[in-house]
């Protein structure tokens, strides 16, 4: 048997010195196949790939024991760099593009570290012809793509270089599910090409479909392996992370304990929701329109659902919500305010939050800091009392930090509030960024696919906490989400947008019926 092109043996890997993430973890990836690694939130997956791909020490993670081999070189005094060199690049969780970029820069920005130009120039052929879409955007600026076209955009970066092995982590994440069946057939086309793949997957049936070897890791160990067919085949990978095993599905956390919910949250003022009415918007982006004359309302103390393909508009429709984007025409009205013509700061003040598609928290700033960013809304002490640790400034805080803390418990990350954010899952960045919103007591909550990056247990644990939160406080939801079960099991109604224009708007059940939505979010026409 040849040598394999990747061996981790016995690896151990710790955060601060303190946060034991991987414990004694060994697999292989032989040349010319796909490997996959399963696994729930905080697992250790994406810490894997770092230890692989020599980039921890840039989030405070050390290996502290075994050893990692590539091509037979021992790695433990090899650098980030020498391992692209080496033909070893990681595609990394969230996409990460440069999004004042172009995608011809981003690619070029890839493909630095070779100095044939005739190779870059394959190389970026060779990128087009995977992703079509992106030599017709090759101008426009990375962060104006579509959530799935940055992530079209982070593979194709990583293949310029050529590796012999690439690592890709949640490649699938936040993507609509016609998406993830196209980009299982690019990493098997990339694969049959010549390149070994080492793939991080939450979306467990793209990861075993296109995987020829599997392993499952579970709070830093590996807990099972085998060929991909056989672990297809468990009963209890079928219930865990494809959501359709023979046992009844059981509300769980990301550690696998039962959660109490409600946990009772209470607001410091009478604020009550009001009305969302979005009235024929339309935002263009140079010659792009990504929302054309788009109309829906979201009653009052409702969970309102925004679905459809990536590129459909929907996170354009909560940027324009929340600030971020200007609207080029048409009006947004909640309550008796015009949204849209107000800056982010002021729709705060009417009680709007959100969360966003990609993570946007303080990393080095510990779980708790982060939410209490969410308390500044409420707060009545100034600067100046805080600074001098007034007697009030000081009831203040403690005050918030019991209710940051009401939050933590609810979203299940109590157990963390001291820990600094760079060194969680994403799933759990998530519930971070998701209890920030809620600290700033909202009325209106605006939620940009709150459950990405999470197994179908997490999922159904973060669809309780939304629901105990509105019928709590007796907010309005507005979310954007791939994961159809879930939408499905928590909205009230949902309006469905393809190509920035609205296709169909009902209850749950009448979209599931609709042969248009099936047309346009599944690739599949109506039975």
């Amino acid at each position: 048997m040849p040598d394999p092109l990747l061996t981790v043996d016995d690896l151990t890997v710790a955060y601060d010195g303190a946060v034991q993430a991987l414990r004694g973890v060994s697999l292989r990836v032989d040349a010319g196949s796909v490997v996959a690694v399963l696994g729930s939130n905080g697992a250790g997956k994406t810490t894997l790939l770092r230890a692989v791909s020599r980039s921890l020490g840039t989030v405070g993670g050390a290996v502290t024991g075994g050893t990692i081999r590539f091509g037979g070189q021992d790695l433990a005094r090899r650098d980030a760099s020498w391992a692209v060199r080496a033909g070893l690049v990681q595609v990394p969780e969230g996409r990460r593009i440069f999004r004042d970029l172009t995608v011809e820069e981003n690619l070029r920005a890839g493909g630095y570290t070779a100095r044939d130009a005739r190779a870059r120039a394959e190389a970026t052929d060779r990128v087009f012809d995977l992703f079509p879409i992106l030599a017709e955007r090759r101008h426009q600026r990375g962060g104006l793509l579509s959530g799935g076209q940055q992530q079209m955009l982070a593979m194709g970066r990583g293949l310029m270089t050529s590796p012999k092995l690439l690592l890709l982590d949640e490649p699938s994440l936040g993507l609509a599910p016609q998406l993830v069946e196209q980009i299982g057939d690019i990493i098997e086309q990339i694969h049959a090409q010549g390149t070994s793949v080492l793939l991080i997957e939450q979306n467990a049936s793209m990861g075993l479909r296109v995987a020829d070897r599997a392993y499952v890791l579970e709070v830093g160990t590996i807990t099972a392996s085998g060929t991909a067919a056989e672990l297809a085949s468990t009963d209890d990978i079928r219930d865990r992370y494809l959501g359709v095993g023979t046992s009844s599905p059981t509300r769980t956390t990301h550690e696998d304990e039962p959660v109490d919910v409600p946990v009772h949250l209470r607001r410091s003022s009478t604020a009550t929701a009001q009305e969302l009415r979005v009235e024929d918007l339309t935002v263009r982006f140079g010659g792009i329109t990504a929302l054309s004359e788009v109309s829906f309302t979201v009653a009052a103390g409702t969970i309102h659902a925004l679905i459809g393909p990536n590129g459909a508009g929907k996170s354009t429709c909560i940027n324009v919500l929340g600030g971020a984007y200007r609207a080029t025409s048409g009006t947004v009205h909640y309550g008796d305010a015009t949204v849209s013509a107000l800056p982010s700061h002021r729709i705060a003040d009417l009680g709007v939050a959100r969360t966003f598609q990609n993570i946007s928290l303080s990393l080095e700033a510990t779980v708790e800091d982060n939410l209490l960013v969410g308390r500044h809304r409420v707060m009545r002490t100034g600067t100046a009392a805080q600074a001098l640790r007034l007697p009030n400034a000081r009831k203040e805080e403690r005050t918030e930090r019991e209710a940051v803390r009401r939050i933590a418990v609810l979203l299940g990350i109590d157990a963390v509030l001291d820990r600094a954010v760079h060194t969680l899952s994403y799933g759990d960045r998530k519930r971070v960024e998701m209890g920030r919103a809620l600290a700033a007591e909202p009325t209106l909550l605006l939620l940009d696919e709150p459950v990405a990056g999470m197994t179908h247990g997490e999922s159904v644990v973060m669809a309780d906490a939304i629901r105990a939160v509105q019928q709590e406080l007796g907010l309005s939801v507005l979310l954007v989400e791939h994961d159809m079960p879930f939408v499905m099991g928590l909205a009230e109604r949902i309006t469905v947008l393809d190509f920035g224009k609205r296709i169909a708007e009902g209850s749950p059940q009448d979209v599931q019926r609709d042969p248009e939505v099936l047309r346009a979010y599944l690739g599949t026409a109506a039975a």
